[in-house]
C-alpha cells in the first residue's frame, strides 16, 4: 500500500511538472561538438525544445532503472530460487507440527512420533518440534528422554519456561521435592508473574513449616497479581494460625498476638479462634478469649469453639460449665451445635432431664451420630439401662456421620493450615466426609416416639396379662416383671400363668358359658403377679428344681381341660379335648438344654 501511494505521488509530480513545462515553452541550447557534427552544423550549437528534453530526461531515467532491475533478478536468481524451496519446505514442516500437535493432545501416539520425525526433517531444531517430541516421548511412557528434551529446551530462551514447568511436574511426579522446588525457584526469578511457579513456591515454604517465607512469598504473589485480595487475606490468616500453633507451646505471648491477627483477617476461621482462646486461657486472660469465641460462634457454630468456651476458666466446677453452655446456646438459639454443647455439659453435671430436653430438638429434626451417642450416655448414666444404651448405640451406627476435617478425600481429627496430601493452603472444611454422603438421612423421630423411646424403665407398667394375645408377648411381659427385680420362681410361675390366660381368653370369645372360668383364669394369672411382686414366693434353694417345677406346671396346667369348636370351620361337630398333644413334626424342648429366655424389645 505504501509503495501504491509513492507511485501515485511521482506519476502526480511528473504530471504537473509536464504541464509547467507547456506552459513555459523554451529552447535548450547545447554545446556538443560530436552532437553537431553528427547533425551535419559543425561549430554550431544545437538547440533542443524544452518539452523533448525534459521528455528524454524521464525516459532514461526509467529506462535505466529497468536496466537495473533486470539485472538484479538475473543476478539474484539463485538466491531467490532458494528462499522459494525454504518456504515450501518451512511450509510443510509446521503442517506436519500443527499435525502432530493435534495427534499428540488426542492421544495417539504412532503418529505423533511419525509427524515429528518428519517436521524434524523439515524444521530442524525449531523450539515447537522439541515441544512436540517431548509430549510424544510422555506419551509413550519413555521419562527419560523427556527430560533430556526439556534439559535441551532450556538452553533456548524462547523455550526456557515452558522446559521448567514440564521439569517441575516431572519432579513432583517421581517423587522429587527438592528438585522440584529448585525448577519453581528458578521460574518465580526468572518470570516472577507466573502464577504456578509463584503458587509452588509458596506451598513449598507452607509446607516445611516456614512461615515466615510462606507469607513473604505470599505477598509478592499478590504484589504480582496471582492471588485476588480477597483470597490473599484469607491465605495470610491461615498461614499465621498456623505460625500461632507452632509458637503456642515455646513463645505464647507471640502465639497470642499472632492468632488475634488471624482472627482479625477470618472471623469465620474456627481454628485462630480456639488457638487464641487456648493461649489466652492459658495466660489467664479468660475475658479476652470468652470474648473471641463469642464473636466466632456467632459467625459459625462449631463444636470445637463449644469446646473452648467450656473450659476458658481453669478450675471451673462441671455447674460452671453447664452455666457457660447454657449462655453459648443462646446466643445462636436454633443452632444445633448449642443444643449438642448444652446436652453435654448436662450429662457432665448429671443434669439428665435437662440432656433430655436439650435434645429433643436434634431428635426429631436432624439427628446425627452424635445425637445418638449422647442419648446412649444419658441411658446408661441415669438409668444404668444397657438394652436402650446398646439400641441407641445401634441407631449411631445407621446414622449420617457428622461433619470433620476433610480436605480433598482425607479426613483429619484436627484442623491443619496445609493439607498432608497436596500441600494446599487453606484445604481443610469443615463437612461430611464424601464416602458417607450416601447416609445422608436418617429416619426422624417425631416427638411421640422420642417420648415413648426415653420413657423411664420403673415406670412401665407390665400388668395387663388379658391385654395380651400370644404366649410370646406374654413371656415379653414376664421378662419385663424381671427387669424389674422380680425374684426368679415368681417369674417361672407368672410366665405358666399369663400362658393360661391367653388361652382362657381365646376361649371366651366362642363360647358365652365359658367366659366365667376364663376370668377366673386371669384372675389367677393376676394374683400370681401380685404374689410375685409382694416376692411373698420364696425363692427355692435348688434351680433345676425350680426349672423342673415350671416346666411340669406349664405343662399340666397351661391350657384349661376344655372343648372348643375349631374356628375355622363353623359347621363342623369335631370338637378337640384339652390339654391338647405336641404335634408329631414339634420336637419339643431340649431334655439338656434350657429354652431360650425372651429378651425385652423396645421396638
Amino acid at each position: 500500500m505504501f509503495r501504491f501511494l509513492v507511485f501515485l505521488l511521482v506519476v502526480l509530480g511528473l504530471g504537473i511538472l509536464f504541464a509547467w513545462v507547456a506552459d513555459n515553452p523554451g529552447t535548450i541550447f547545447l554545446e556538443w561538438e560530436w552532437l553537431a557534427q553528427r547533425l551535419g552544423r559543425p561549430g554550431e550549437e544545437v538547440g533542443i525544445p524544452l518539452t523533448l528534453a525534459f521528455t528524454l530526461l524521464v525516459g532514461l531515467v526509467f529506462a535505466v532503472l529497468l536496466i537495473w532491475g533486470i539485472l538484479r533478478s538475473i543476478i539474484g536468481a539463485p538466491t531467490m530460487l532458494s528462499k522459494f524451496f525454504d518456504n515450501r519446505k518451512r511450509e510443510k514442516g509446521y503442517k506436519a507440527l500443527s499435525q502432530g500437535l493435534i495427534a499428540a493432545s488426542s492421544g495417539d501416539a504412532s503418529t505423533a512420533r511419525k509427524l515429528t520425525k518428519e517436521s524434524k526433517r523439515l524444521l530442524g531444531t525449531d523450539p515447537l518440534v522439541a515441544l512436540l517430541g517431548t509430549q510424544t516421548a510422555i506419551l509413550e511412557g519413555k521419562r527419560d528422554e523427556a527430560r533430556e528434551n526439556f534439559k535441551t529446551m532450556l538452553e533456548d530462551d524462547s523455550t526456557r519456561m515452558v522446559a521448567l514447568r514440564g521439569l517441575f511436574l516431572e519432579a513432583e511426579r517421581q517423587g522429587e521435592p527438592e528438585a522440584a522446588r529448585h525448577y519453581a525457584q528458578e521460574a518465580a526469578k526468572s518470570a516472577p508473574s507466573l502464577p504456578w511457579a509463584g503458587n509452588a513456591k509458596l506451598r513449598y515454604a507452607a509446607s516445611d513449616g516456614d512461615w515466615d517465607t510462606a507469607i513473604k512469598t505470599l505477598e509478592s504473589n499478590r504484589s504480582a497479581g496471582l492471588v485476588d485480595k480477597t483470597a490473599a487475606k484469607r491465605q495470610r490468616a491461615v498461614l499465621l494460625t498456623g505460625k500461632a500453633m507452632a509458637k503456642e507451646a515455646e513463645n505464647p505471648d507471640y502465639a497470642l498476638k499472632l492468632s488475634k491477627e488471624a482472627h482479625k483477617l477470618a472471623r469465620d476461621l474456627v481454628p485462630a479462634a480456639t488457638t487464641y482462646a487456648r493461649v489466652a486461657t492459658r495466660l489467664g486472660d479468660a475475658k479476652s478469649a470468652t470474648k473471641i469465641l463469642e464473636a466466632s460462634w456467632k459467625t459459625s457454630p462449631h463444636p470445637e469453639l463449644a469446646e473452648a468456651y467450656s473450659v476458658v476458666r481453669s478450675g471451673d466446677s462441671v455447674q460452671d460449665r453447664l452455666e457457660r453452655a447454657k449462655k453459648l446456646s443462646t446466643l445462636m438459639p436454633k443452632d444445633p451445635e448449642g443444643n449438642l454443647a448444652l446436652a453435654i455439659a448436662a450429662i457432665d453435671a448429671t443434669e439428665w432431664e435437662l440432656a433430655r430436653e436439650t435434645l429433643e430438638p436434634v431428635l426429631t429434626s436432624r439427628p446425627t451420630e452424635r445425637a445418638y451417642l449422647l442419648m446412649a450416655d444419658i441411658e446408661e448414666g441415669q438409668h444404668g439401662d444397657k438394652g436402650r444404651m446398646r439400641d441407641w448405640l445401634a441407631r449411631a451406627v445407621r446414622a449420617p456421620a457428622d461433619p470433620a476435617w476433610v480436605a480433598g478425600n482425607h479426613v483429619s481429627e484436627e484442623w491443619l493450615p496445609v493439607s498432608p496430601i497436596d500441600g494446599e493452603i487453606d484445604a481443610f472444611e469443615w463437612k461430611v466426609p464424601v464416602q458417607q454422603l450416601s447416609n445422608d438421612s436418617a429416619p426422624v423421630m417425631t416427638l411421640e416416639e422420642l417420648k415413648a423411646e426415653t420413657t423411664p424403665i420403673d415406670t412401665v407398667e407390665a400388668e395387663p396379662i388379658e391385654e395380651a394375645t400370644n404366649v410370646e408377648d406374654a413371656v415379653i411381659i414376664a421378662d419385663t416383671a424381671a427387669e424389674e427385680k422380680i425374684a426368679e420362681p415368681a417369674k417361672e410361675v407368672l410366665t405358666a400363668a399369663a400362658s393360661a390366660a391367653v388361652t382362657a381368653t381365646s376361649m371366651a370369645k366362642e363360647t358365652p358359658e365359658e367366659e366365667t372360668s376364663a376370668t377366673e383364669e386371669i384372675e389367677e394369672g393376676v394374683s400370681f403377679k401380685d404374689k410375685a411382686e409382694k416376692k411373698e414366693i420364696p425363692e427355692p434353694q435348688n434351680d433345676n428344681k425350680l426349672d423342673t417345677q415350671a416346666d411340669t406346671l406349664a405343662d399340666k396346667d397351661a391350657m384349661p381341660n376344655k372343648l372348643a369348636t375349631d374356628p375355622k370351620d363353623d359347621d363342623s361337630d369335631t370338637t378337640v379335648e384339652f390339654p391338647l398333644k405336641r404335634r408329631p413334626d414339634d420336637p419339643g424342648p431340649h431334655p439338656d438344654k434350657e429354652p431360650p429366655k425372651k429378651g425385652f424389645k423396645l421396638f
